[in-house]
């Protein structure tokens, strides 16, 4: 952690972080569970700190779904979602606690819908977290980029890669910009007004992440 921390202070870079995904879900509501959540949270917070990083981003995972031998998808009763909602909002307290404002947590649109953009929206008005918009997961879904666009003050973190749907199959992400459906000048001319501090191209492997940035470039001057 010592050689990280000394290599982003000589170079003058920044260290972003992006946290795991259903095993740290926020709407846990087992006190076990939460408990395992929240240890893991503090010690990757912490060394977060030690290495200089400026963000962190989550998801914050979803509400759980059940199924059966003739029923793909079950929704939990529409009366259990105010239990989500109070446990959600315990365990966003308690990730703002530990955080002790050491960076910034953005959290991602991954699994998002109304009902969560409505737990976020007062920790957003109040400054208390921030936005990571991934572009690609946003494509063709009004109801998600009318959110980020009303909250553009609050993005902090854009994710950069493609995406398109494939013949036969379902919509592939994380492809090589400028190889999918994705129009990203029309992003960036939205996000141009807003405070980002970190465009992270989000594809594998690095070399990948490189032709992507040339892509990019292009796009860009042309």
């Amino acid at each position: 952690m010592n050689k990280i921390a000394a290599f982003v202070e000589t170079k003058g870079i920044h260290v972003a972080i992006h946290a795991p995904d259903e095993v740290t879900s926020l709407f846990q509501y087992s006190n076990y569970l939460r408990q395992g959540v929240m240890e893991y949270f503090q010690a990757l917070f912490d060394f977060a700190a030690r290495v200089h990083a400026q963000i962190i981003t989550i998801h914050l995972g979803g509400v759980i779904s059940y199924k059966t031998d003739t029923i793909p998808v079950i929704d939990v009763p529409a009366e259990d979602i105010p239990i989500f909602k109070d446990f959600v909002v315990k365990n966003l307290d308690m990730l703002i606690k530990l955080a002790d404002n050491r960076f910034v947590i953005c959290v991602e649109n991954e699994r998002v819908d109304d009902f969560v953009f409505s737990i976020l929206q007062p920790y957003l008005n109040d400054n208390k977290l921030a936005l990571c918009w991934d572009l690609a997961k946003s494509w063709n879904n009004p109801m998600e980029e009318e959110f980020f666009i009303k909250n553009l003050q609050h993005v902090k973190q854009v994710h950069l890669h493609d995406t398109r749907r494939f013949e036969k199959s379902n919509r592939r992400r994380h492809l090589v910009i400028g190889t999918g459906e994705m129009d990203f000048l029309r992003y960036l001319h939205k996000l141009s007004v807003a405070d980002v501090l970190d465009y992270c191209i989000e594809v594998r492997p690095r070399e990948k992440a490189k032709e992507s940035l040339e892509a990019l470039k292009k796009m860009i001057i042309s």
